[in-house]
């Protein structure tokens, strides 16, 4: 196992849908952080691309002291979605035009990966931040066969 790893975002960016494929196949479950329409209180929430991934959706965490990162701070009605990796989530997260430029595609923001109940792949989106923490073997030369460099510049402080 490996210490947190910076990955360029543009990189991420640039092989988005590679990444993607790679991310959910090798992951439980994945997170992203919408803000949700009105009503706030209607369950499901609704948000953009709510109605395409709801079907995977296993929680959702209104509080952040509920979030399953704590380097994340919400906006005002940003909540934490809770996804179940598949192949269909994964077809979906496809059809968003590039899940890692939110402000760009209007989508929810900071996507994460996990295994085995365990953060190993963050992003954080506005701020142009991608970390893997625990890469194993198969994560490392994945990253390096698709021209992932590392960043060293990240901010080890998070």
């Amino acid at each position: 196992m490996y210490n947190r790893i910076y990955l360029k975002y543009e990189d991420v960016v640039n092989n988005y849908q590679s990444v993607i494929k790679y991310l959910c196949r090798t992951s439980d479950i994945f997170t992203l952080t919408p803000i949700i329409r009105r009503p706030y209180s209607q369950i499901p929430p609704s948000y953009k691309y709510s109605d395409e991934l709801q079907p995977f959706a296993t929680k959702y965490l209104f509080y952040k002291s509920e979030w399953l990162v704590d380097f994340l701070t919400p906006c005002k009605h940003q909540i934490m979605a809770v996804y179940h990796c598949c192949k269909q989530s994964r077809d979906e997260l496809l059809k968003i035009p590039n899940i890692f430029l939110p402000d760009e595609c209007g989508a929810p923001e900071d996507l994460c990966f996990y295994r085995d109940d365990k953060l190993w792949f963050a992003t954080i989106s506005h701020e142009k931040i991608c970390f893997c923490i625990g890469l194993t073997d198969d994560d490392i030369e994945f990253f390096k066969e698709n021209g992932m460099l590392i960043d060293n510049t990240g901010d080890s402080s998070l």
